[in-house]
């Protein structure tokens, strides 16, 4: 009963519900800004429906695209670029967390402030990058590289978006958050590994992590409509064939029918990056599923 309550309220409700609700709702906030006339909510309208049942050919106002065409732009492109961001936001954050809890037991126990030096200046190359604006960050690797592969486009958003830097901190702050509390100074006195510079299971640092889990999980699905804007935005600065170009082609040639099927296949998107977050929150998690998300 559990899981179907899950499946109703994360894939019925906050998938489908939100993928088909929401590309309506932006749709008209887009047909009521450039002063579409009654009939031409109709149209757009009855072209949503008709993507929706499996039409193949969209282009009743203008040239070119097709569902199917769309479909795979997001599939090739905007999805892989997100769940790869996603990737490198959890291993900076896993990384940075692990090794501050540990600069912070070498300071207390040994007095080493060598690595908590090192904590602090990675803390500040971390805010740097932060600081940079995307398109300015993509300007630079595009003028440097040339051909920019995606898994360094996808590092380069998590970085230059902010996000690695906020994952970070909200890790640290909460692994850091139990280095004095009992449960992790009777651990600490076990004599196992510090894991410097991973949290792996059995060390000190991991044992933290998996304190701090339940609550990085629901961190990380707050985060995924983050990573899909700045990933959309990768795409328009670097001209890839995704969603992005798609919706910008759409808003300058005033084209309805690519523009609503590119909006429902980014908010799709989004909806499957949230569950897989979520699912995994649930199969560990399921009561702190119920109470954080």
């Amino acid at each position: 009963m559990r899981f179907l309550r899950f499946l109703l309220k994360e894939f019925v409700l906050h998938g489908i519900v939100f993928a088909v609700v929401g590309t309506l709702i932006l749709s008209a906030l887009y047909l009521l800004s450039i002063g579409t006339p009654v009939e031409g909510f109709a149209d757009a309208l009855k072209a949503f429906l008709l993507m929706l049942v499996g039409q193949k050919d969209l282009s009743q106002l203008g040239p070119g695209f097709t569902s199917g065409q769309i479909i795979l732009a997001g599939a090739a492109q905007t999805l892989p670029l997100a769940l790869l961001a996603l990737i490198f936001l959890i291993l900076i954050a896993l990384v940075s967390g692990s090794y501050a809890v540990t600069s912070r037991y070498m300071l207390l126990h040994f007095g080493e402030k060598s690595n908590d030096a090192i904590e602090k200046v990675l803390a500040l190359v971390l805010s740097i990058f932060a600081a940079v604006p995307l398109f300015v960050g993509f300007w630079l690797l595009y003028t440097i590289m040339g051909t920019v592969p995606l898994p360094v486009i996808s590092l380069v958003t998590v970085l230059l978006g902010g996000l690695a830097w906020d994952g970070a901190n909200f890790l640290k702050t909460d692994m850091l958050s139990q280095v004095n509390q009992t449960h992790a100074i009777v651990f600490s006195t076990l004599g196992r590994q510090l894991g410097r510079f991973f949290p792996k299971p059995g060390t000190y640092s991991g044992y933290l992590f998996q304190s701090s889990l339940p609550r990085f999980i629901p961190y990380l699905a707050g985060k995924v409509p983050a990573i899909i804007g700045s990933v959309t935005i990768a795409e328009i600065a670097f001209d890839f064939p995704g969603l992005g170009k798609n919706l910008i082609d759409a808003l300058i040639n005033k084209n309805t029918d690519l523009l609503i099927t590119s909006v429902f296949i980014l908010l799709c998107i989004n909806a499957v990056v949230s569950f897989l977050v979520k699912t995994v929150l649930f199969l560990i998690y399921p009561r702190v599923y119920e109470k954080a998300i």
